[in-house]
């Protein structure tokens, strides 16, 4: 039977469910969370997990703090999606408006959240080069293998693939064949499973190109002015090289495209047009370049998702917030007179900081 309205709190409800379970990677990280409310662009202190030193004992003991540490986490990731409604749509069950409407609506904040920590790779520096035609997994025991010599724990280690890069390894011997991989899990569901420590998963949103053939440029400077949608490139290497239509940047952690081709003068680029509008004004900063495939291995303490719940808007009739495990979720109805439309807008915000690098690899290439 049909609701005769759906309040904010059913609404909030389920896309915290939907939210959860579209998420992967911030699932994998460590994670900070409380009840305090704040507001986007808040700088919190959020704990770091405790280290210790192992002494010789030599007859008296060393006595050692317990303190986990601290870090300043900016809380500066503001997701929002906001659809216009009809009153029909309001008064359908609530598994109908999910699945026409939340789920959407959840599954691009997801892919916003998974996407945003994906991009910490730019602060990671271990790194090993995918081999091109791989007949084995020495790509995998190499990032293994980096994550041991940095002695971070054989617990709660990841490896987070992209697409491109989990197919190639699926591909090998060692796991598509089941006298070598035990099963046949890899070749009927393309499950890798636990390889050489790590527990092994894929996520769309691995940093890569999306260019059919990237372009030639090791490096360059961005400058651009906030809210616009093209940038200028200075130290273009080589001084006649070329961006390709997809390929990708990072800038303080987030990701953009290019939307058209464009090849080096002297070593810049007048004017190209990107995706998604700059979050501020840049003049000659450094970018990391995404023009290869990128997955990441670490160590579940290697980077922090940080979220807080966001206050309910002032002046707002009807508001609902909702947190789980972690998660919250801010549902506001809104209703514009001059188009006489209902409007339900889902929101959340969140930090992410690298807490320690060493305790990551990336895989590229």
């Amino acid at each position: 039977m049909a609701n005769s309205f759906l309040t904010p709190d059913v609404i909030a409800r389920e896309a915290l469910i939907v939210l959860e379970n579209n998420l992967i990677m911030a699932n994998l990280v460590h994670r900070d969370y409380s009840n305090e409310f704040v507001n986007v662009g808040d700088t919190i202190t959020v704990r770091k997990p405790a280290s210790f030193v192992a002494n010789n004992f030599t007859g008296s003991i060393i006595r050692q703090d317990a303190t986990e540490g601290s870090v300043p986490v900016k809380i500066d990731r503001h997701r929002d999606v906001s659809f216009d409604v009809t009153s029909k749509e309001m008064t359908l069950d609530i598994r109908d408006f999910s699945e026409q409407l939340i789920s959407p609506a959840m599954r691009a904040i997801a892919q916003a959240v998974d996407t945003d920590i994906l991009n910490e790779v730019a602060n990671v520096t271990n790194s090993v080069a995918v081999t091109a035609n791989p007949t084995n997994l020495a790509d995998i025991a190499n990032l293994s293998k980096t994550l041991d010599i940095n002695k971070v724990p054989l617990d709660m280690r990841r490896l987070v693939l992209n697409p491109t890069h989990k197919y190639r390894y699926a591909l090998t011997d060692n796991l598509s064949k089941v006298s070598y991989a035990g099963n046949g899990e890899t070749l009927r569901n393309a499950e890798l499973g636990r390889v050489y420590t790590l527990d092994t998963y894929m996520d769309q949103n691995c940093p890569d190109t999306l260019a059919a053939t990237a372009g030639t440029a090791t490096a360059y400077k961005i400058t651009g002015t906030k809210d616009q949608k093209r940038v200028a490139l200075s130290g273009v290497t080589a001084a006649t090289a070329t961006v390709k239509k997809g390929d990708a940047f990072i800038l303080d952690g987030y990701l953009y495209h290019f939307e058209a081709d464009a090849t080096a003068a002297s070593g810049a680029v007048s004017e190209v047009a990107i995706d998604m509008p700059l979050v501020k004004d840049y003049t000659a900063a450094d970018a990391y370049l995404v023009n290869k495939p990128h997955s990441l291995a670490f160590h579940r303490n290697a980077v922090a998702l940080v979220t807080r719940p966001l206050a309910l808007p002032m002046g707002a009739a009807k508001a609902a917030i909702l947190s789980d495990n972690g998660l919250g979720v801010r549902v506001v109805y809104g209703y514009n007179q001059d188009t006489k439309k209902d409007t339900v807008s889902l929101d959340i915000i969140y930090g992410i900081k690298t807490l320690d690098a060493n305790m990551a690899v990336k895989l590229i290439g």
